[in-house]
């Protein structure tokens, strides 16, 4: 029984990520995720009391399932002995490949930042997820060979936020090789650079 109910209730909380997806937080109403889970009014106001909790829980939940996928790959990445364009192509086909399958889920990400700075609830989550991302890029930064990998770490996320974000708005079909992994490419060679100055970058 009580796995059922889990279940259903993980399901309403995937249906309210896909009402995010689809027409933004403000959309997250009970009647509208039922009608998106199939299930009726009463079984969304059962698990969730509010719309206030119904749209916390499920970007917690979406936040911590990107961290641990993030988690994952830091961990598959991390021993490589890999090229910058290896990396760059490995990188690129893990994020171009998630927001593929899921893009509603990347959509509730973004909304996720924005509602963390009106709900102190979603900032620890949010916090871990944001230093999941960093991980990962800075282990990225040391097999280039960056000389300031924690800093460099934080421009690689910054660049890849803003390319994800515009690649849910155009839905370019060349995304993962004519825009993220050139970039990638590109940037990760810059970093790996063993002199830098801010003329050549």
């Amino acid at each position: 029984m009580y796995q059922k109910g889990e279940q259903r209730s993980e399901e309403i909380l995937r249906a309210t990520l896909r009402v995010i997806g689809a027409r933004g937080a403000d959309a997250v109403t009970h009647r509208a995720v039922a009608r998106e889970a199939g299930v009726p009014v009463s079984a969304t106001t059962y698990y969730f009391a509010s719309k206030e909790d119904l749209l916390e829980r499920a970007l917690l939940m979406a936040a911590r399932e990107e961290t641990e996928r993030l988690e994952r790959l830091v961990l598959d990445l991390a021993p490589s002995a890999l090229s910058v364009d290896e990396w760059a192509a490995a990188v690129s086909a893990q994020l171009a490949g998630d927001l593929d399958e899921d893009p509603a889920k990347h959509v509730a990400l973004f909304e996720l930042g924005l509602e963390a700075a009106r709900t102190p609830a979603l900032r620890a989550e949010l916090g871990r997820w944001q230093e999941a991302n960093l991980r990962l890029a800075e282990v990225g930064c040391r097999a280039v060979g960056s000389d300031e990998p924690e800093l460099d770490a934080r421009v690689v996320v910054a660049t890849l936020t803003g390319l994800l974000l515009e690649q849910l708005a155009s839905e370019r079909e060349d995304f993962e090789t004519g825009v993220l992994r050139p970039a990638l490419t590109r940037l990760f060679a810059q970093l790996a650079a063993p002199t830098r100055s801010p003329a050549s970058l």
